[in-house]
C-alpha cells in the first residue's frame, strides 16, 4: 500500500490536470480519431476559439499533444493517458448507471482482471421482477436463450427451468457449455441423465452439451452470440433471482466469453454418459 500511495502522490496533479477539465478530456478523446485543427475542435465542441486554444496550449506544455501543419496530434504519452482515462470513465459510468445494484450485491468472486474491464459492460441494463410481473426476469431469459445457437454458462444455483431450456436448445442443434458449482452437481446431472429422452442423449453423445465442475463460483452468467446475462448474490449471501443485468453489446458479450473461459480453465470436466 505504501508503494501505491507513493505512486498516487507522484501523479495526483497529472490526474487533476486532465480529469478535472472536461475540455481537455474531450480534446484528447477527439484527437484519438485523427489530427484536428482548433477550428474543427471549436465546431465539434460548440465552444469559443479561446477556450480551445487555451486548453491546447496547456496540453502541449505538459506533453500530451503537439501542433503540426495539419492540426493538433496526440503524442505517444497523450494517447496512452487518454486511453486509460477513457477506460476509467467507462467503468465509472457502469457503476453510476446501476449504483444501488452494485452496492447491494457481491462481486468478490469476479476475478480482478475482469473487474478492471468493467467499462466493457456499459451497455448493461437491469431487468427486475415487479409485483405485477414476477416472472419478467425468467421470461426475458427464456426468450434470449431461444434465439441462441451457442450458449455458455456459469452457475452456482440449480434452476430446473434452465435445464429444460438447454434440452430444447440442443435438440434444435445448438451447443451448450456449462461450468457449475460442485454444490449443485447432483441435481444438474440428474436433470441431464435421468430426465431425458433418447434424442437428448444422442445430442449429448455428439458433444452438444458439455459440463465442468468447479469448487466455488459466486455469479450466474450466460453468454451467447446474442446476449450476456449476469446474476449475483445479495450482500446477505442469498442469490437474487429477481434481478439480472443484461447486455446485447459486442463488448459485453466478449467480456462474458472470456470470463467463461477463465472459469472453464479452472474446472474439471464431467462425463455425462
Amino acid at each position: 500500500m505504501d508503494k501505491l500511495s507513493k505512486i498516487i502522490g507522484e501523479v495526483e496533479e497529472d490526474l487533476k490536470f486532465i480529469a478535472t477539465s472536461g475540455v481537455r478530456m474531450k480534446m484528447l478523446s477527439s484527437l484519438l480519431e485523427k489530427p484536428k485543427t482548433s477550428t474543427e475542435l471549436k465546431d465539434e465542441f460548440k465552444t469559443g476559439a479561446s477556450t480551445i486554444i487555451h486548453a491546447a496550449r496547456d496540453l502541449e506544455k505538459e506533453g500530451y499533444i503537439k501542433e503540426e501543419i495539419d492540426g493538433y496530434h496526440l503524442t505517444t504519452m497523450g494517447k496512452i493517458a487518454i486511453l486509460k482515462l477513457i477506460e476509467m470513465a467507462k467503468t465509472l459510468y457502469v457503476l453510476k448507471k446501476e449504483k444501488d445494484f452494485w452496492l447491494t450485491h457481491k462481486i468478490e468472486d469476479i476475478p480482478e482482471e475482469f473487474i478492471t474491464k468493467f467499462g466493457e459492460l456499459q451497455g448493461l441494463r437491469r431487468i427486475k421482477a415487479t409485483p405485477t410481473n414476477l416472472l419478467q426476469v425468467l421470461s426475458l431469459y427464456i426468450k434470449m436463450v431461444g434465439k441462441s445457437k451457442v450458449l455458455q454458462g456459469v452457475s452456482p444455483v440449480f434452476v430446473s427451468e434452465f435445464s429444460k431450456l438447454v434440452k430444447k436448445l440442443i435438440k434444435k442443434g445448438g451447443k451448450v457449455e456449462l461450468v457449475i458449482s460442485k454444490d449443485i452437481k447432483k441435481p444438474v446431472l440428474d436433470s441431464y441423465q435421468k430426465e431425458v429422452d433418447e434424442e437428448v442423449k444422442k445430442r449429448v453423445r455428439e458433444g452438444k452439451l458439455r459440463i465442468w465442475e468447479i469448487d466455488n463460483v459466486g455469479i450466474a452468467m450466460s453468454v451467447s452470440e446474442q446476449f450476456l446475462s449476469i446474476g449475483f448474490f445479495n450482500n446477505d449471501g442469498t442469490y437474487d433471482f429477481t434481478q439480472d443485468l443484461v447486455s446485447y453489446d459486442k463488448e459485453a458479450i466478449e467480456w462474458g466469453r472470456k470470463l467463461f473461459e477463465y472459469y472453464k480453465s479452472r474446472a474439471k470436466g464431467i462425463r455425462l454418459y
